[in-house]
């Protein structure tokens, strides 16, 4: 028997297979529940249908809803199972049909609009060979989220994170030619096949459970929707209620003066090196033998993206100007001479990877990331070491020779260029990444008062706008990636902020929005619980607040903590405490498991300001044989911890509740 309950403000009532209409939809009231030929639908207050619940219960399960009203247009929807006799293997699902076809649809984190584009290997389309694809909810930034955009209305679904490994359950989405279904299923499947590395499959997974007469297994599924609007901005609605209603744990750090400590240290005690004309910073440290670390051997010396040399000299700059360290300044100079004396070529492009001039090769592509990086370093290196005292005009040089050969090689279009090669030939243009060189093209056009920088900054800024407002994602940022991404619309967040501060023009400050809601569909809104030998439990990880890399790279790291200073930017600037909470739940989350000096994790004691790059949530280059914490202490989490920091004038803002 199909028995809901209906529960809006605060009254609870009993309903039979005769329900009638259950809430008088009000003119603030614009969407309710009511039961039409034995079926619950979702109407509109001109009485459209939305979609229906969908109540087919398994032979041997009785079943029994409970739909409560959270607001105008969300809905907790609670299905309770009930085995009326024994069951061997009990798979179960929560379906919220849709009555539309899908023109844009996504599972945040993992597919959207089925993944179109790129060139990677990543689950392509809603089904593989016929089949729905199911995923686990540990893919989802939201937990077993689905949205959905029909032909007037969005629909948005998700549940609660377990807090026991028996509740670990999937989701799936399946849009068809006149409908879009999202589906909730118990117990954890991931069908037809696994997506377990980068473009690698396993065999499907599929768990089944055992249910006793009398047994019942409860899922709740939480429904949002609201009308279709342009460049997919209903999708903000659903958005800010998955924050709204999600649980936010405080996650326990180091205070930020600690931190900024133990980041000097792990620059100036284990990435410095030196090695022929090389003075800096290696990429990062890896095991070495059975309990020690060393140097990565490999791919050592990078201005940006994992090496970030310069932003770590940039930091080091900093520890001098407060509090002396005259270990800080020598190294910083050091370093920064090192790429400025070597790095620049005559074209005005940027060697960006040492190794090039370590080994003499004159081949290799000086990517837009890496040169952005360097030019809004360089920019800033140069007042920093006039603050202290030193000139070195050749740092500003560099920076304006990279902004000058980018502007003169834009497209008609706006577009600039994935990267470069040495002799100024661009190696691709497709993707967002070239959008990493508005910010320091605006800042060339704030230093200088060159409106060019100003004109190809907005040109390009507008191109890559346009391409997300219209597709809905952005792409290829992460390097080692060819794929829908989230590092790739970073730069579009702080160039609306800074296009914002330079014209006062509040369509900039709607778009940053824009920017931030999109960059929350990375953004892990729960804690996920795992076993009680699991290294995120044994070690304490928490994953709220980690953001999951690309469709392509199914795992959480702390990259997010590059736009901490943005969010809270942002939050002053609209009034959205939104974005503050956000802000600081992205830097406790990417503060966790920061050694200092004493740390030991899988029986390694890890060096003092180190902190591992990837945390493997999902069965993505993960199984039970190996470490879902990895091992690779890469630079770039502590440099962008630091940058954080330097950009904050407040460090009370990283400490509130």
């Amino acid at each position: 028997m199909w028995c809901p309950l209906i529960r809006s403000s605060g009254w609870v009532t009993a309903m039979t297979l005769l329900l009638s209409a259950i809430f008088a939809c009000t003119p603030e009231e614009a969407f309710y529940w009511q039961r039409q030929e034995k079926c619950m639908y979702l109407l509109a207050a001109d009485k459209t249908r939305v979609g229906q619940l969908l109540d087919s219960a398994p032979e041997g399960l009785d079943i029994a809803d409970e739909i409560i009203k959270l607001d105008v247009s969300t809905f907790q929807i609670v299905r309770r199972y009930t085995a009326v006799r024994e069951i061997d293997s009990a798979g179960l699902s929560l379906d919220f049909r849709h009555h539309s076809r899908s023109h844009f649809w996504m599972i945040p984190a993992v597919s959207y609009n089925g993944n179109p584009w790129g060139r990677g290997k990543e689950p392509k389309g809603a089904s593989e060979n016929g089949r729905w694809r199911t995923f686990s909810y540990r893919r989802t930034s939201i937990p077993g989220a689905t949205y959905s955009e029909g032909d007037r209305f969005a629909v948005a679904a998700w549940s609660d994170a377990p807090t026991e490994a028996y509740g670990d359950f999937s989701c799936s989405l399946m849009p068809e030619e006149t409908q879009t279904t999202h589906r909730i299923l118990w117990p954890e499947e991931e069908l037809p096949t696994v997506y377990s590395d980068r473009d690698r499959y396993a065999d499907g997974s599929k768990k089944r459970v055992r249910l006793k007469k009398g047994d019942t297994v409860t899922l709740t599924l939480y429904l949002t929707v609201c009308a279709v609007e342009p460049d997919h901005r209903a999708m903000h609605h659903f958005l800010r209620k998955a924050w709204e209603y999600a649980d936010k744990p405080v996650v326990p750090v180091f205070d930020a003066r600690k931190l900024w400590e133990l980041g000097i240290r792990y620059a100036t005690e284990s990435l410095w090196a030196e090695e022929g004309s090389f003075k800096g910073f290696s990429i990062g440290l890896v095991a070495d033998g059975e309990k020690g670390w060393k140097q990565r051997s490999g791919g050592k010396y990078e201005i940006g993206w994992c090496g970030q040399n310069a932003s770590l000299a940039n930091s080091l700059l900093i520890d001098y100007l407060q509090n002396r360290h005259a270990e800080s300044l020598n190294k910083a100079l050091a370093t920064l001479d090192t790429w400025a004396t070597h790095s620049p070529l005559p074209n005005g492009l940027f060697i960006t990877h040492y190794d090039h001039i370590l080994n003499h090769r004159d081949d290799g592509v000086m990517d837009a990331c890496n040169l952005g990086t360097a030019a809004l370093n360089f920019f800033e290196a140069c007042d920093l070491t006039r603050a202290a005292g030193i000139d070195r005009p050749l740092y500003e040089r560099i920076a304006y020779g990279i902004c000058d050969f980018v502007k003169a090689d834009q497209q008609l279009e706006g577009v600039y260029a994935r990267g470069w090669t040495p002799d100024g030939k661009f190696y691709i243009r497709e993707g967002t990444i070239g959008c990493f060189m508005v910010p320091p093209m605006l800042e060339a056009y704030r230093r200088s008062g060159d409106s060019t920088y100003l004109a190809s900054a907005a040109k390009a800024y507008d191109y890559y706008l346009k391409a997300l407002k219209t597709d809905g994602y952005t792409t290829a940022g992460a390097l080692d990636t060819w794929c829908i991404d989230k590092e790739s619309s970073m730069p579009l967040l702080r160039s609306s902020l800074m296009l914002y501060e330079i014209t006062g023009n509040p369509a900039y400050l709607d778009h940053a929005v824009s920017v931030s809601y999109y960059l929350s569909t990375w953004l892990w809104h729960y804690q996920g619980i795992y076993p009680a030998d699991d290294n995120f439990t044994v070690y304490h990880y928490n994953t709220f607040g980690a953001t999951s890399v690309s469709t392509q790279h199914h795992h959480l790291d702390p990259y997010a903590l590059f736009w901490v200073s943005d969010w809270i930017k942002l939050a002053d600037l609209t009034g959205d405490r939104q974005w503050k909470e956000k802000a600081l739940a992205v830097w406790r989350n990417g503060c966790q498991l920061v050694s200092d000096g004493t740390l030991e994790i899988n029986g390694r004691v890890r060096p003092a300001g180190s902190q591992n790059e990837a945390y493997f949530e999902c069965n993505w280059a993960f199984n039970s044989n190996l470490e879902r914490i990895n091992s690779w202490l890469v630079a770039w989490p502590g440099a962008f911890r630091l940058e954080t920091l330097r950009r904050l004038n407040d460090y009370q803002l990283l400490n509130e509740e």
